[in-house]
């Protein structure tokens, strides 16, 4: 049982995808890229190493990982066999979202509020870290057979993982308990993010961003920047480039109609932006 492409939907936006990609050997520089979602990365198959921004990790079966929404990536793989790489993606707002008494922003705390301890390779010698790999394969298998409220039972077992990450790692600073201006905060940024995903190919500006979060330009950058690890100007340049990345997959649009589509007012724009993320031109891409 392998399961190639999934996702969970809420409100018609992807909060979370699995992905086995199949690698072949290959050096890592070139492919460093980062995403707008929050990365959990579970080695199959396959030897090679892990580069995050200025660290090197090697890779063996087993192995987990985790990425938040500003560090640079890639894996290289070692040859002769190919390497397989189970990939959670999930938006924040997936754990925002999930509403009564677990509305609560530190199951997130493994991706914002780390220590000088943590290491975005889980301990191997780690007992929790074989737990951890249990918990991905059963969100696999979940996927895969459908049941009756699989998506809510895949939440549950993402929490699972969360809580397991902050117990049994010693990987994140104390925090104080969670206020109810930190819930007020996260509802806010649930409205501006909705906002900038049904505005992308339109102008955007902070202080309109500011409005619906009924704060000022200046506080809501900070608060933005505290929930989603970027400031909001390169938030919306990477929500832009990874539409015109299914765009360029999907479609057989012109680069300029693809631009156009994703909110940049000039081809030179796009073109230096989506170099910047990916670390390619679009025409390579595609």
């Amino acid at each position: 049982m392998e399961v190639s492409h999934a996702h969970i939907e809420f409100d018609g936006k992807y909060l979370l995808t699995l992905d086995n990609h199949h690698l072949q050997p290959r050096p890592a520089t070139p492919y460093l890229h980062a995403h707008t979602q929050l990365e959990l990365s579970c080695i199959k198959s396959g030897k090679g190493e892990y580069v995050v921004d200025d660290k090197v990790y090697s890779i063996q079966p087993g192995d987990i990982f985790i990425f938040n929404n500003i560090e640079t990536h890639a894996i290289g793989v070692y040859p002769p066999d190919e390497l397989i790489n189970m990939v959670i993606h999930f938006d924040p707002r997936l754990i925002w979202n999930i509403g009564g008494n677990l509305f609560d922003a530190r199951y997130l705390n493994i991706f914002y509020n780390r220590n000088e301890n943590f290491e975005n390779r889980l301990d191997r010698k780690n007992p929790a870290t074989k737990e951890i790999r249990r918990l991905f394969l059963e969100i696999e298998r979940e996927f895969y057979e459908r049941q009756p409220e699989y998506e809510l039972m895949i939440k549950v077992k993402l929490l699972n993982i969360l809580v397991a990450l902050l117990r049994h790692y010693g990987y994140t600073e104390e925090r104080p308990p969670i206020s109810s201006k930190t819930k007020k905060d996260l509802i806010a940024m649930n409205r501006v993010i909705e906002y900038i995903e049904t505005h992308l190919d339109q102008d955007i500006r902070l202080k309109d961003l500011a409005a619906i979060a009924y704060m000022s330009p200046s506080y809501f950058s900070t608060v933005f920047k505290k929930y989603n690890g970027i400031s909001p100007t390169q938030y919306i340049s990477r929500k832009r480039i990874a539409l015109a990345q299914e765009y360029l997959k999907n479609t057989d649009k012109t680069v300029i109609e693809i631009a156009s589509l994703c909110g940049f007012n000039n081809t030179a724009n796009f073109y230096k932006t989506f170099k910047n993320i990916t670390g390619k031109i679009p025409s390579d891409f595609r």
